[in-house]
């Protein structure tokens, strides 16, 4: 059983130093550039612009990586009730609008 533990801890040490070193397929030039024709998309660059962008990882299991473009402020969704506050642009350059 102690065998089983310290190969399964070796196997999830193995791939979290390989996803620490991936190098993001679009770089941040690309993402800034995806979240900039979205806000031009809608007609809102004039009010909202990007405000901090971040490189993450979906979750610890699923390894998948993708940017995180945050607006300057929020806005209302077209959800009714929620407001989107960015984008999630996976490394295939499609994207979901972030709301909460």
């Amino acid at each position: 059983m102690k065998s089983l533990f310290s190969i399964a801890t070796a196997i999830l040490l193995i791939n979290s130093a390989a996803l620490a070193d991936s190098t993001p397929v679009i770089t941040a030039a690309q993402a800034a550039q995806i979240a900039q024709q979205d806000l031009e998309s809608r007609g809102i660059e004039g009010q909202f612009y990007i405000w901090q962008m971040t490189y993450k990882k979906d979750s610890f299991m699923s390894g998948k990586r993708y940017w995180e473009v945050l607006w300057n402020k929020s806005f209302p969704a077209q959800t009714e009730g929620r407001k989107e506050f960015g984008l999630r642009i996976q490394m295939n350059g499609e994207y979901t609008r972030a709301v909460k």
